[in-house]
């Protein structure tokens, strides 16, 4: 019995030496100071929902980071710009959306297709180098094939006293997936009906790192001081 308790005691030492102590370092960006944020909802050249889908999941990670920021979804580009009768976003919009919705800061973000790679799933080769997504709001058939798809996605957060901008980043991914529609003469069209089943393990990580600045985090003490 004495030795199980001496093990124990010397597993809780060495985990204790080889971890070190740690210190919380606060995010390097406080949401909680703006009181309310507005979000406008990403937009996206994807065909699908994957627009809503990359909003969600944005808005999902930043209050698992921080619970006590207030985050308002405000809709679509398109329904905000409309709101405020303007065609575009910049410092004096941002200040009329402010005052429109009530808000102290608002994100925006953007998540573009860059390209798509189909593969030929038999025989593991690129079929299209050199294709690129095309813009399509139809419904079209094709042959289904998996691909190699690149996206940038980007974000930022405006203050809407100035319009200035207090934070920006951006990213870049890539990942197989199997919604891609192939027409005659090598057109592709991606296609993401179920985007969470078609994109999850590219856009999760990506978002992650997109908000990594909204996270607390700790570190040993003696990296601290480094």
């Amino acid at each position: 019995m004495k030795l199980r308790i001496w093990l124990f005691l010397g597993i809780v030492i060495v985990l204790f030496l080889a971890c070190g102590p740690k210190v919380i370092i606060p995010p390097e960006i406080d949401l909680t100071k703006y009181e309310h944020i507005g979000l406008i909802g990403f937009n996206c050249n994807a065909e699908g929902n994957m627009d809503e889908f990359v909003t969600r999941h944005f808005l999902m990670t930043i209050r698992a980071y921080q619970h006590d920021a207030e985050v308002i979804e405000l809709g679509s580009v398109d329904e905000v710009l409309e709101s405020v009768q303007v065609e575009q976003i910049d410092s004096k919009v941002v200040h009329a959306i402010g005052q429109k919705y009530n808000v102290n800061a608002i994100f925006t973000g953007n998540l573009e297709i860059t390209e798509i790679q189909p593969l030929d799933v038999l025989y593991s080769r690129r079929l299209f180098p050199d294709a690129r997504p095309i813009s399509s709001k139809t419904s079209i058939e094709g042959k289904r094939v998996k691909a190699i798809v690149k996206v940038w996605i980007t974000a930022r957060l405006w203050e809407t006293e100035q319009g200035g901008t207090v934070w920006r980043r951006s990213d870049r991914g890539e990942d197989m997936v199997d919604q891609v529609s192939v027409l005659s003469g090598g057109k592709v069209v991606f296609d993401a009906r179920d985007p969470r089943k078609a994109f999850w393990d590219l856009v999760n990580p990506l978002v992650k790192k997109l908000c990594t600045d909204f996270k607390t985090k700790s570190v040993r003490i003696q990296e601290y001081h480094q």
